[in-house]
């Protein structure tokens, strides 16, 4: 098992790169691929029977649903019964199993194949879109192969669309110095973010989520509202160090992450900048499905709160997760339904909608009312999650603190990534950002990071939290 965060991934990603150049251009998907399956194999092993079984649903149905001499209800039923097959070991792995043997959801999902909800989904997305006729299907089982086993978004994407990857897997490009540079920027703010700050935060929520009656409600309150900037961290730390990996061959993944997602100032917008190609693959492939052709109000507002609880449920067998999803729907909900109430409501306190003031006091009212979501998330069980909100609320409480010193140095940490993140905006990425900079900017950011990575990486404990689901 090869971890993106352990020095030997860094080192066999360096030969591995190096050898890259050297093959012939002709040869270099062969290449990549090869790596991808010794990759899936080290994680996978004996399931990888699953991930090729599931290539090949794949690769024959694209290319029946392609066929013109069909005629659409049978493309339909085509397309059906191809879903309802790629999703039977999805299914059978990470609900069937843990829910007959009554076993814990995350060490259960660590038994289940690694990545298989996100090439379940890519499949999923490839079919739809070849019967939908947005796409050609892949007549090449080599290239449909790499793309739902590229090495980098295997684990937990980014998910990326046919039309978006598989160009740049088919013609990949020869050696230019800055893709080498822009992976390395992203590999370095990688490991800052996961093994530094999500590790350290870890380390911190971790008791109180343990043991949340030996916590006072607001050391609870605090936890809840770390462990989303934990998870932020964890998440987009690890798909910063995808992104850099695939950067380094010169191939682009797409942005999963607004930089400054924890401080958005609505759940709407967060909800929308957060995972972004898992959000808005349950957008087109859930969503517009159910609600074509619907135009009542009610009706979208029921399909909405369906695609939250099959996004909760996509986590994992729990009512935590349902309970988790259609919060978060009521929570946008409300959001949008009293949209224009709200701008009344500020004009007539004399507070502009568009100051700074608002702006922040929007930022603190959700950061404070998203605590009685994510609570739910981190739980995973309902039971715990009970247990949770007792103590949050003081009915359990203890006198256990979370101010301490490892505490406050993790805040400053956290304010290092916050100010690259200020710099960068929202248009950039930490290669852009960088690359744009002088030699001397550049190497004094990179040596600050790495620095801080090697004096306050904690890699021992760096398990990627994402990877259950």
């Amino acid at each position: 098992m090869v971890k993106f965060t352990d020095f030997t991934y860094l080192v066999l990603l360096s030969l591995t790169v190096a050898a890259y150049y050297k093959v012939p251009e002709a040869k270099k998907w062969v290449f990549l691929l090869v790596t991808s399956i010794l990759f899936n194999l080290s994680w996978s092993g004996k399931y990888m029977v699953v991930w090729v079984v599931l290539v090949l649903i794949c690769y024959v149905s694209g290319k029946a649903l392609s066929n013109q001499d069909y005629p659409k209800r049978h493309r339909k039923a085509l397309l059906s019964l191809s879903i309802v097959l790629c999703l039977l070991p999805l299914l059978f792995f990470k609900y069937l199993v843990p829910i007959h043997n009554s076993m814990s959801l995350v060490a259960l999902n660590w038994i289940a194949p690694i990545g298989i909800s996100y090439y379940t989904f890519l499949i999923i997305g490839y079919l739809y879109d070849v019967y939908r006729r947005y796409i050609k299907p892949e007549n090449h089982l080599g290239y449909l192969m790499l793309y739902l086993g590229f090495f980098p978004t295997l684990l937990a994407g980014p998910l990326e669309r046919t039309r978006q990857l598989v160009p740049q897997l088919r013609g990949p490009k020869p050696y230019h110095q800055e893709n080498i540079k822009a992976g390395i920027y992203f590999i370095v703010w990688g490991l800052f973010k996961k093994i530094v700050l999500a590790a350290r935060l870890a380390d911190i929520t971790g008791p109180v989520f343990d043991s949340p009656e030996s916590y006072t409600g607001v050391s609870v309150t605090l936890a809840i509202l770390l462990f989303s900037i934990q998870l932020y961290c964890d998440f987009s730390g690890y798909t910063d160090i995808a992104t850099g990996s695939a950067r380094l061959f010169g191939i682009r993944l797409s942005k999963n992450f607004s930089n400054r997602y924890y401080f958005s100032p609505s759940r709407t917008e967060s909800w929308s900048t957060w995972n972004i190609t898992v959000t808005s693959w349950f957008r087109d492939y859930v969503f517009f499905n159910i609600s074509k052709g619907v135009t009542n109000q009610k009706r979208l507002e029921f399909n909405r709160l369906l695609t939250f609880i099959i996004t909760g449920l996509w986590h994992g067998p729990s009512w935590s997760f349902v309970i988790w999803g259609s919060l978060q729907w009521a929570y946008i909900n409300f959001e949008m339904r009293t949209k224009n109430f709200w701008q009344q409501f500020y004009a007539g306190i004399g507070l502009s909608t568009g100051s700074q003031v608002h702006y922040v006091w929007r930022v603190i009212v959700r950061l404070l009312t998203g605590t009685l979501i994510m609570g739910w998330f981190r739980a995973a069980e309902l039971s715990s999650g009970i247990r949770l909100y007792s103590s949050m609320f003081g009915f359990t409480s203890g006198m256990g603190s979370l101010l301490t010193s490892s505490f406050l140095l993790t805040i400053a940490l956290f304010l290092v990534m916050d100010f690259f993140n200020y710099k960068m905006g929202e248009k950039e990425d930490i290669a852009s950002y960088m690359l744009k900079k002088g030699a001397w900017h550049r190497a004094l950011s990179m040596l600050l990071l790495v620095q801080l990575v090697l004096i306050f990486g904690r890699p021992a404990v760096a398990n990627f939290y994402y990877i259950q689901f």
